[in-house]
This record gives structure tokens, sequence and C-alpha cells, in this order.
């Protein structure tokens, strides 16, 4: 993780580190996934490693999986789905794949009249940000609002650093500053106003011309410049998403104009359409300040991104595979754990027990039982069962990690996976059974007084328990770590 932490994952595009805190930015919308901690102890590994350069960070203990779900069984749950959007036609193929719907065009409420200008493609990076800026001082002379996307926060403070060199006043839109969200978005429309912005203001952001509240004649002077201007500094690795920035212009039959100025050494050309462009740019010897312009580099721009849907799409669809078999589990536990809320609100022990462990409990112990009692016994069932499905949890993730391996010895993870998690889950069934008899059984031998007045008494821990099972005492930490230490 260590690795993977330092090689894979970069402060202000990945995340970024605020009073002491790693917060992960969401890659699609540049919001703070405030409260959100990568599993498998990555976090703690790039908590390491931004401490090294700033103490304030603390390496913290590992959360504890309580349950988990993909978001596309989430949205499986409901009986009926729908949704509206303006990008969802470049992922038509997943939405009919994984929930069975189509994607429907509607033809818009007024004609766009949006100019798309083809991409801008440049050898080096240093060159296509001086033509960017020489762009932003172009449409900023004649005084027509300007919104830059850029695909991370680094990159959107090199464009800021490189604007207010050129004496370019500006607002910046990041995850660093989400608080003035509003306030920068709602003045991005105005005469003059130029925003550099993270993916954040792609998406279901209206930005009104004129700025708002409106003013009629400056918005009419905007709409005659020629509306909002849009400059993509770097293609995404999805459609949808340049789409989406695109998008922020031409409303509603407002005019205005979109253009991206990209080079080969961003990642999307370097990796996956690169050698295609190079060659045409040595083929017709163009110096690094001049641009290719035309349908074919767009296209090969297009082909780049296509394949990398495609590669995305199937990793969600192996997630999926996987997901599916930890739903049967889900669901049954689920179910049961219900049941379990059930009984203890109705006090219906007996028939709890009975399914559970498959046996009854002796005339001896259902003459202890009282309601104070088989409340605390059906809570501390329940706490057996999310503590045992927290450990059935993570026995997964390791078990899908390592199954990934066996595709080496020509076996099929997916077929692996099945086999091993079914396994595990008796054995989580087993466990669960087995502590339900000993604890009930411990307890109803040495019965609690339980009173409102009385704090409750924890019962004594069973004869048997083995060291990696969950501590009697409820504590949440294993036997061996806990009371067996």
């Amino acid at each position: 993780m260590s690795l993977k932490a330092e090689a894979l994952y970069r402060r202000d595009k990945h995340y970024l580190v605020k009073n002491g805190e790693v917060i992960i930015i969401d890659e699609f919308t540049g919001h703070l996934m405030q409260g959100r901690r990568y599993s498998g102890g990555l976090h703690q590994a790039i908590e390491a490693k931004e401490w090294l350069t700033d103490r304030t960070v603390e390496v913290q203990l590992e959360s504890r999986t309580l349950a988990q779900i993909t978001i596309q069984n989430y949205f499986r749950l409901y009986k009926k789905i729908s949704g509206m959007t303006g990008t969802a036609q470049t992922s038509a193929e997943e939405f009919h794949k994984v929930y069975n719907l189509e994607v429907i065009s509607i033809p818009p409420n007024k004609v766009m009249v949006r100019k798309a200008y083809p991409d801008a493609i440049y050898k080096t990076r240093e060159a296509k940000y001086q033509a960017t800026i020489e762009e932003i001082k172009k449409y900023h002379a004649q005084g027509r609002p300007i919104l830059i996307g850029t695909p991370s926060t680094d990159q959107n403070e090199i464009f800021s650093n490189l604007l207010s060199r050129s004496g370019i006043p500006h607002e910046v839109l990041n995850a660093k500053n989400n608080e003035r969200e509003g306030a920068i978005i709602a003045q991005a429309g105005k005469l003059k106003a130029v925003t550099v912005a993270t993916n954040r203001a792609g998406r279901g952001v209206d930005i009104v011309l004129g700025g708002n509240p409106a003013n009629p004649q400056e918005a009419e002077r905007v709409i005659n410049l020629g509306g909002l201007c849009i400059i993509g500094t770097e293609r995404h690795e999805a459609r949808r998403i340049d789409n989406q920035l695109r998008g922020r212009a031409g409303r509603q039959g407002d005019p205005g104009s979109s253009r991206f100025f990209l080079s080969l050494e961003d990642d999307l050309l370097r990796i996956f359409g690169g050698d295609k462009i190079k060659s045409l740019m040595e083929g017709f010897k163009l110096p690094d300040d001049i641009p290719i312009e035309s349908g074919l580099v767009s296209n090969v721009v297009n082909q780049a991104q296509a394949k990398i849907e495609g590669f995305n799409f199937d990793i969600r669809r192996h997630l999926l595979d996987f997901d599916d078999v930890l739903n049967k589990q889900r669901s049954f536990i689920y179910g049961q754990r219900q049941k379990i809320l059930i009984a203890i609100e109705k006090g219906d022990f007996q028939s709890l027990f009975k399914e559970i462990t498959g046996k009854d409990l002796t005339d001896e112990e259902k003459t202890k039982l009282n309601h104070e009692l088989e409340t605390f016994l059906g809570q501390q069932i329940l706490r057996i069962m999310d503590l045992l499905w927290m450990e059935n949890l993570e026995n997964l993730e390791s078990l899908r990690e390592a199954v990934s391996l066996r595709a080496y010895g020509q076996h099929e993870p997916i077929v692996e996976y099945r086999q091993e998690s079914y396994r595990l889950f008796k054995g989580f069934q087993t466990n669960f059974q087995n502590l339900v008899s000993e604890i009930t059984s411990q307890i109803l031998a040495n019965p609690v007084v339980i009173t409102p007045s009385a704090p409750t008494q924890t019962a004594e821990p069973p004869r048997k328990i083995g060291r990696n099972d969950p501590c009697w005492c409820g504590s949440g930490k294993k036997y061996k770590k806990c009371h067996g230490k």
C-alpha cells in the first residue's frame, strides 16, 4: 500500500490536505468527500507519506467496514428507476447492460447555437499553456466572460498563477475554496469575468449571462459579444465530463463557444493516442507553437476517450460481478437482522433462538426469561452478528484481491471467488450459531438483573471462544486483543 500511495495517488488531484486531514477529492465532481477514507490501509499509507512533509497530518486508525454495496446494486433495490441528464448518450451501452434502461434523446427547448471549435493540440505542455493564455487574453480584451476548465486542483492552481503573471484578474474555484462556490458561480457570467474551475463547475451549474442577480443591460452586452466562452485545458478520460463543461455555455438558446487546448504530454494522449498524433506532427514538421486543428486529430482523441471508457466500464462490470455474489449474502444477513430487531421489539426470544441455532431452550432456561433479559439477549445477538459480518466483509475483500492472481494459473477469478466466498459464509453461519448458543447459555446460567436504575452488567465470557472471534464483551475487538490478551 505504501508503494501504491507513493506512485499512484497525487496530492491536489486525488486528495488534498486540509487542517492536518487527508480528504479524498471526487475525480468526477471535484467535490471533497468528507468522512470517506480509502480502505485496506491505503489511507494510512497516504497519511504517512504526507506526514513526512507536514507534521500536522496524523496517521489515524484504520476504519472498519460496517456495510458495503455498489452503486449499481443500490439502484437495483428500487422497483422503478429512471433519470434525466444532458450527457447520457455516451454511456448508453452501460445503462442498457447494467440497468436494462434505454437512452432516449429529447430535442432541446431552443436551438443550440453554441460554437464548438476544433481542438488545438501542441507538442509540449508549455506550448499549450502559452497558447491557452493568449486565447484568454484575446477574449478577455473583448469583454466576454470566460470559464476555464481544469482536470485537477494542481492544474487549476497552475493556470491561476499564469493568469496572475499576465495581469488578468480572475476567480479560482476548486476543492480548497468550496465554501465560496455559490458566490463565484453567480458572477461567472459578468462582463470580463474569468473563472478557473475544476470539474465541480461542469455539473448542474447555470451561469447567468450578465451576472446574478440578472442585469438585462449587461446580459445583452454579453450576448452581443458572443456569450460565455468555455476553454478546456485538457480532455478528461470520459467524454461525458467534457460535454458537461461545454454545456455551461449556449444554454436555452444563448450564444457561446467552446474549445479545448491539448498537448502530447497530457496523460490521455501520452498513454492512449499520442503516437498517432505525434507521427502526424512530425510528418507536417510543425514547430512547437503551431497546433494541429483538424477533424482527424479530434477523432483520434475521441477514440482514446472511448477506449478508456470501455476499459473503465469493464472494471465496473467486473466489480459488479463480485458484488452480485456478496449481494446474496447481504440480503440473507439483512433479512435475519430484521428478524432479530422484530424479536427484540416483540419479546420473542425463544423463537429467535430456535431459528438461529436450530435448538430449543431448556425448560430451566425458559423459566429464567423476562422482558428485560430477552431484550438484553437480543441486543447481544445483534452485536455478535454485526461484528462477525464486519469480519466477513474484511475476509471477502482480502479474498477478492487474492483470487485476481489466480488468473495467472488459468483459473477464472469470479468462479474461484464464488466457491471461496461460499465457504467463508458457511463458516460465518457456524460461528454465529455457536456464539449465540454459548452466550445465551452463559447469560441464562447467571441471569443479569436489569433495572432502569441499575447499570447493565456484562456477562462472563462463554467457556469456548476462538482467539479471532469477536470478544464477548462487545468492544468490537477480537477476543485475543481484548479480554483474551
